[in-house]
């Protein structure tokens, strides 16, 4: 162990001759100057090792015993790094700054990270926390967590709780998102339960208020289904009309009806030709620094689409802050043509269809039987959806 200390150390063979050697012997015990593989070349001459630190003081006290001291050889670990920083010190400063910077870099924040959100999006998040000072580039140790986290929920208020981890130059941002609150109903407020499309009841259930229809009867849009309005019954053999009492109507009625949707669209217009001209850029987006390499150059003629793709750079499975962009535009002029017929009915059909799933997901309801008529006129193409569906016709009406 004790060699293995000394090869680290570093140590200095050393060749010693004068009248009285032993004197530097002596002056070496009594200044602690160790020394080791003493060997007596004669009476006047002697080789040992010393520690290489110790090598000026050893000068210094041959001085004053009189003495020649001579080196022989120097080895050890030490010994190769005072070679090393003699003759490359180019690259052990580089490797200095390398370690200053690393070790200064990583106080700052490069990556951050959010979790536990689901309908609130991370980019609205991440936008929150860059106004209150916690973004990709910031100094890590000036970041007061539980300020900046109780500041940044303030301005979501989607969240019912918000939590910054800062771990080296990762910040863990952990997020419960808030459970909506019911619409609380004025019960003081006179309404009526009104239709709010034609067709045939199937079931009424007035909850508060009194229905003024029965199953299977016709209703037009606009009739008030159930009424706010509650006729108080006299006694029996009561003389004095008791009036009615105003409530605030609530039910549910359950119809049959026929949806009538349209769309039109023309048969000619004016569609994209590309050009072939083409040109990509890209920008690269590192903390707080943007490169960008396009140069907001353009395509002649004014003309071109603009395909933006982001991606965010990753080593070793986690992510850098570091963003590359790449920006493709593409030439295209306008010309007059005609529209495929099929292809458009096709694609108003599915807009219809889409409006009329809209519908009936608002008015809790379902489609019973759906039917397309296509027709054309003036150069236009229409397209009416006629459905056939069960849904919640109600809709509850304040008095003024």
């Amino acid at each position: 162990m004790k060699k293995l200390v000394n090869l680290i150390r570093g140590y200095v063979d050393m060749e010693v001759t004068g009248a009285f050697p032993e004197r530097l012997l002596n002056l070496c015990a009594q200044n602690r100057l160790q020394f080791w593989k003493l060997c007596w070349l004669d009476e006047t001459s002697f080789t040992f090792r010393i520690h290489l630190q110790d090598r000026k003081r050893l000068d210094e006290l041959a001085q004053r015993s009189m003495c020649e001291v001579k080196e022989k050889s120097r080895r050890g670990a030490a010994v190769v790094a005072e070679g090393i920083v003699r003759r490359r010190w180019g690259f052990v400063a580089g490797l200095a700054f390398c370690f200053l910077a690393v070790s200064f870099l990583s106080r700052f924040l490069l990556v951050i990270e959010v979790t536990g959100n689901e309908t609130v999006s991370t980019a609205v998040i991440l936008s929150q926390l860059q106004r209150v000072g916690v973004k990709p580039g910031a100094y890590g140790p000036s970041i007061l967590e539980r300020e900046a986290a109780n500041e940044a929920l303030l301005g979501l208020p989607e969240l019912s709780y918000l939590a910054i981890n800062i771990y080296g130059t990762r910040a863990e941002v952990v997020v419960h998102e808030a459970e909506k609150k019911p619409d609380l109903l004025d019960e003081t407020i006179p309404a009526d339960v009104v239709a709010k499309a034609d067709g045939v009841i199937e079931h009424i259930h007035a909850t508060t208020g009194q229905a003024m229809f029965q199953d299977r009867d016709i209703v037009a849009k606009g009739e008030v289904l159930i009424t706010g309005d509650l006729d108080l019954k006299e006694p029996l053999y009561g003389t004095v009309d008791l009036g009615y009492l105003v409530v605030r109507a609530a039910g549910t009625v359950t119809a049959r009806t026929w949806r009538t949707l349209e769309e039109t669209i023309p048969l000619t217009g004016q569609g994209k030709v590309y050009t072939g001209e083409e040109r990509t850029g890209y920008s690269i987006k590192f903390l707080w620094m943007d490169l960008d390499f396009l140069q907001n150059s353009s395509i002649s003629g004014g003309r071109y689409d603009k395909i933006t793709e982001t991606e965010q750079l990753a080593l070793f499975g986690r992510p850098l802050p570091v963003w590359l962009t790449t920006t493709t535009l593409k030439g295209y002029t306008l010309e007059e043509r005609a529209i495929d017929q099929e292809e458009a009915a096709v694609r108003l059909e599915q807009v219809l269809s889409l409006r009329l799933e809209e519908l009936m997901e608002a008015n809790q309801g379902e489609v019973l039987q759906a039917d397309f008529v296509t027709r054309e006129k003036d150069g236009c193409l229409t397209v009416t959806l006629l459905a056939e569906c069960r849904e919640e016709i109600g809709r509850t009406v304040e008095r003024e």
